[in-house]
């Protein structure tokens, strides 16, 4: 039965022709379940464009899954592959910008060395497309692209939106989310209807894409799913299998079985580029307790100057340059004994305030 939403699309000879737009069909990029992609020259009214596109052509697909991409194209989202046509023919036809590949693609090596920065472009997506209060439902290396810049330095992109879902219709609404079982958070049913979802599901499944990458493993497999609502075997393997100490702590923040007590995408950013909110927090602790020993320790020598002033400037027939000398070298030695108590780990700290306490010697009245 022919739908009016769908139009006449021309599919012959790979060349695929639609109003005043031709797409030439060139290598295939990747292939799923519902879906293939493939490099294709564009023309524009018979004149070809200065950049190949990226072609997705999806097998079967409904109508409001085709209205909801249709709403992706104003969005833009940052570090994502959004649609540039959406052309419901025959079957559903969406352009992208052209990536070399996805990161199952990628050497291991290429992604160790860039995994921070693939953390934060993923992040920074999921962070707008939260904020536009939708949920990606499919965060994983295959649907994360990447390509070579100009400058030679490698960009990446969150591909793939065909199971995403409005915020609102996650929380109210039982969904068939089309997931990947091992990427998938312990909320979502496999091949089942899921509720009350919500965004930290793109959390979860950064997190893992993040620990499959990393360690070149899948944590979770068909003979293991029921694992999944196990923090102590989450936590176990993530300990073992991640050595870098701040990948480890973004990956088990976002891997809770508790989807309440997972990082935010915005949190998540913060600590990437400021580790030390997250990591520092004792050592911080420790600063202060010692700051506070310090300034404990001055007072007990600035009283001990004032005393010592005073027994000189109380001795008759003295000469007075020559205190002034002394009292100075006292004060001196009496920092120096103090200062020489405190951790070593806080000595540029130390020197500060020795200095300032050299300025705060009482007045001397003569």
């Amino acid at each position: 039965m022919q739908n009016d939403w769908k139009v006449q699309v021309s599919h012959e000879d790979g060349i695929i022709k639609y109003q005043n737009i031709e797409y030439c069909i060139g290598q295939i990029l990747g292939s799923g379940a519902s879906a293939k992609v493939y490099r294709a020259e564009k023309f524009i009214n018979k004149i070809k464009q200065n950049e190949d596109v990226a072609l997705r052509i999806q097998n079967r697909y409904f109508k409001p899954n085709y209205e909801l991409l249709n709403q992706l194209k104003n969005f833009r989202w940052k570090n994502t592959t959004y649609p540039i046509e959406n052309i419901a023919g025959g079957f559903l036809y969406t352009e992208y910008e052209l990536f070399e590949g996805n990161l199952s693609q990628l050497e291991t090596e290429k992604i160790k060395n860039n995994i921070f920065e693939i953390a934060k472009t993923i992040a920074e997506a999921l962070f707008e497309i939260h904020n536009s209060k939708f949920i990606h439902f499919d965060v994983k290396p295959d649907n994360i692209v990447y390509k070579i810049d100009q400058e030679q330095k490698f960009k990446f992109a969150l591909c793939d939106f065909s199971s995403i879902q409005p915020l609102d219709n996650a929380l109210t609404q039982e969904l068939f989310i089309e997931a990947t079982p091992q990427f998938a958070p312990p909320e979502i049913e496999i091949q089942g209807y899921s509720i009350n979802t919500d965004q930290s599901c793109d959390i979860w499944s950064l997190g893992m894409s993040l620990y499959n990458l990393y360690s070149e493993k899948f944590m979770f497999t068909q003979d293991n799913l029921d694992k999944k609502k196990d923090q102590d075997f989450i936590d176990s393997i993530v300990d073992r299998d991640i050595q870098d100490q701040k990948l480890k702590s973004l990956i088990k923040q976002s891997l809770k079985v508790q989807k309440d007590e997972r990082i935010n995408a915005k949190d998540f950013i913060d600590q990437i580029k400021n580790p030390q909110n997250e990591r520092d927090q004792p050592i911080q602790k420790q600063s202060s307790q010692k700051s506070a020993q310090f300034s404990q320790s001055l007072v007990q020598s600035t009283k001990a100057i004032e005393f010592k002033k005073q027994e000189i400037v109380n001795q008759q027939n003295l000469i007075k340059i020559p205190i002034l000398q002394s009292l100075i070298e006292e004060a001196q030695k009496i920092i120096q004994n103090n200062s020489n108590k405190i951790d070593n780990n806080n000595t540029i700290t130390q020197k500060r305030q020795k200095q300032s306490c050299l300025l705060d010697i009482p007045n001397i009245i003569f």
